[in-house]
């Protein structure tokens, strides 16, 4: 593999279930509430995107599963939606949105 190439990466939901990072998307902001002198001047809010509707990884009866089960996540185009906001770290936040993201995938799926 050259250098240049983007290695593909995959988040394992389980045995039989692989989604590619490829699928996800993150946006960063900045987060709200009280803080000192650096208050709002860092970008560590994740929002985590994954388009239930539309992806390619899911088989129907999974997509129709976590449509159903989910529903309260999912917004009317059919994408997931988490936001991580607990540390002050965007690193940080964007893998607690992730282990959210793998939980609530097995959750609904269950």
């Amino acid at each position: 593999m050259k250098s240049t190439e983007k290695q593909k990466e995959y988040i394992r939901i389980t045995s039989d279930l692989t989604i590619p990072s490829s699928e996800l998307e993150f946006r960063f902001s900045r987060s709200g509430g009280p803080g000192g002198q650096r208050v709002n001047r860092r970008e560590t809010r994740v929002e985590l995107l994954f388009d239930v509707q539309r992806s390619s990884s899911l088989n129907d009866v999974q997509r129709a599963r976590l449509l159903n089960r989910l529903a309260g996540h999912i917004d009317s185009s059919g994408v997931l939606r988490i936001v991580a906001t607990t540390h002050r770290s965007q690193l940080r936040n964007r893998e607690e949105a992730l282990a959210r993201f793998v939980q609530l995938l097995r959750r609904g799926l269950h």
